[in-house]
């Protein structure tokens, strides 16, 4: 009897286990479905990808987590599988050749990705948004493989966990002499949570302290508001001057400017009708002297999109009518985030016209004072731009480091902040120079012989030699951490660790002595 009942009971329980899992994936389903439509990808893509262990082949599934993954900075090229897969199926959704495209334009597959998008140019069907940009993609893939023809010598480093989050971190600026760098964050740290999960924007600074940046902290309440969102957007040479971006209940995609001094941000006044219109103005830079303003805005009348404009102080002390930069820089794509060098002849902005090779790219224009006029625009290239998007670039004053905000694989989990050094040109160097002396009479010692270890290379970066006549010894070094070594026969061996600063902190002469004891 026993043995009778027992495959009925297994069926039984069979049925009502898979009646559960179908009951749960009906749920996890719903709760996907309602994350992918409030935008909210990263939340989306965790619960179908949890989906995708039950049903591994559903093309549903497979297609929303490649549509999440590019439209998160996690990886997006990790779409490219699920996209393949969806692929594959007899009557596959026509924009999936479009997103696996772009999928293999942001891994560098740019042939895959032309092959994709001319097929899906070729089909005339899918969403229109897609069939209106599909030659722009293919344009950016083309120029994406000339320009990574002729990658530029650039080192980049991560400003670190003092700076940077799992979150968004980005738009670094800092003043010519790098003394601080203010930037935003859209952290989970008291800022009111989105729909689509992301965190409203703070501001946030930092200050140099022996070359590097320590203790960041979020402005005070009279910037950042507790229910809006608020950015730095630009900020003058000296560093005396913000310019913010506010969107909340008062302010809806205005710009402001502010004094800072001592640390404190002062007056922040909102910028005048004439700049901030009807219409979004987005990021500003001012002037060396404050008194020219370049701005972004989609106000009528442009090349298209989102232009670049400048607003000139007027004798009575007000600011002028805005003025477009003109089709040698604006286009009929969107340009944004202006930013003019101390010297009024760079600026640098970002577009995604000209010859970009993916999105927003950063470029770089020059004053023509003959005809007064901005032309000879120029990508920034490879690899400071890539085929994501890249915003916003601020240079330092030798013009050896810039910083940009960035998604690199050794990031923290979302746009970091970085500091970029063009290696072409030389650092400022610091001189070293002093005496060697003996310590029971303080007599200095002429035929002394000094090496220097780079610590960061642990390779020896030169060997000097006290002046015959003087005794004087005179070490040049780059910013960085060195050990200095000193032989002398009769005499112990003297090591010592030392420290050169970069930005602020930079000392262009160090006066020290060296005292060596007998060998006994």
């Amino acid at each position: 009897m026993i043995k009778q009942l027992f495959p009925k009971i297994l069926l039984i329980a069979l049925f009502l286990m898979s009646r559960l899992v179908l009951a749960q994936v009906e749920v996890n389903s719903k709760i996907a479905n309602e994350h992918f439509n409030d935008g909210n990808f990263n939340a989306a893509l965790s619960e179908y990808l949890t989906l995708l262990k039950t049903t591994p082949e559903d093309p549903k599934f497979n297609y929303r987590i490649g549509v999440c993954y590019l439209n998160t900075n996690i990886d997006k090229a990790k779409a490219i599988t699920y996209l393949e897969k969806a692929l594959k199926l007899p009557e596959p959704n026509p924009n999936i050749y479009y997103l696996l495209g772009r999928a293999y334009h942001f891994a560098y597959r740019f042939n895959n990705a032309i092959e994709m998008l001319e097929e899906f140019k070729n089909l005339k069907k899918g969403d229109n948004s897609n069939l209106v940009d599909v030659e722009k993609q293919i344009e950016y893939c083309y120029n994406a493989i000339e320009i990574m023809k002729f990658p530029l010598d650039v080192s980049f480093k991560n400003l670190g966990t003092t700076i940077n989050s799992k979150f968004p971190d980005y738009y670094p600026f800092v003043p010519l002499d790098e003394s601080y760098l203010i930037y935003n964050a859209k952290r989970d740290d008291g800022s009111n949570q989105l729909p689509d999960g992301s965190f409203n924007s703070e501001i946030y600074i930092s200050h140099v302290k022996n070359g590097n940046y320590i203790n960041s902290r979020k402005l005070d309440q009279n910037v950042n508001t507790l229910n809006g969102s608020e950015e730095i957007v630009g900020l003058s040479a000296d560093g005396k001057h913000l310019l913010f971006y506010y969107d909340n209940e008062e302010h809806v995609g205005d710009l402001f400017i502010a004094e800072y001094d001592n640390d404190q941000v002062k007056n922040i006044v909102k910028l005048p009708s004439v700049i901030n219109t009807k219409s979004q103005e987005i990021a500003a830079s001012i002037s060396k002297f404050g008194d020219v303003i370049y701005f972004a805005s989609n106000m009528e009348g442009g090349y298209g999109g989102v232009d670049i404009y400048l607003s000139m102080v007027l004798p009575n002390g007000e600011w002028g009518p805005p003025q477009n930069l003109g089709a040698n820089v604006n286009t009929p794509n969107d340009e944004d985030f202006p930013n003019i060098t101390a010297d009024g002849k760079t600026l640098y902005f970002s577009s995604k016209g000209h010859t970009s090779m993916g999105g927003y790219d950063i470029f770089k224009a020059s004053w023509n004072a003959v005809k007064r006029n901005w032309g000879d625009v120029k990508n920034m290239g490879y690899p400071i731009n890539t085929p994501d998007d890249n915003m916003n670039f601020r240079e330092s004053e030798s013009g050896r480091t810039g910083y940009i905000s960035a998604l690199r694989a050794d990031g923290f989990g979302d746009l970091d902040i970085y500091s970029v050094t063009f290696n072409e040109i030389d650092p400022q160097y610091t001189v070293i120079k002093g005496y060697v002396s003996t310590e029971d009479t303080t007599q200095r010692i002429k035929d002394v012989f000094i090496s220097v270890l780079d610590l960061q290379t642990d390779e020896l970066y030169g060997t000097y030699m006290t002046n015959p006549i003087s005794g004087r010894y005179i070490i040049i070094l780059p910013p960085g951490k060195f050990n200095i070594l000193i032989e002398v026969p009769r005499f112990e061996m003297l090591t010592e660790d030392i420290e050169i600063f970069d930005k602020s902190s930079f000392r262009s002469v160090i006066k020290k002595d060296f005292i060596l004891k007998p060998a006994y």
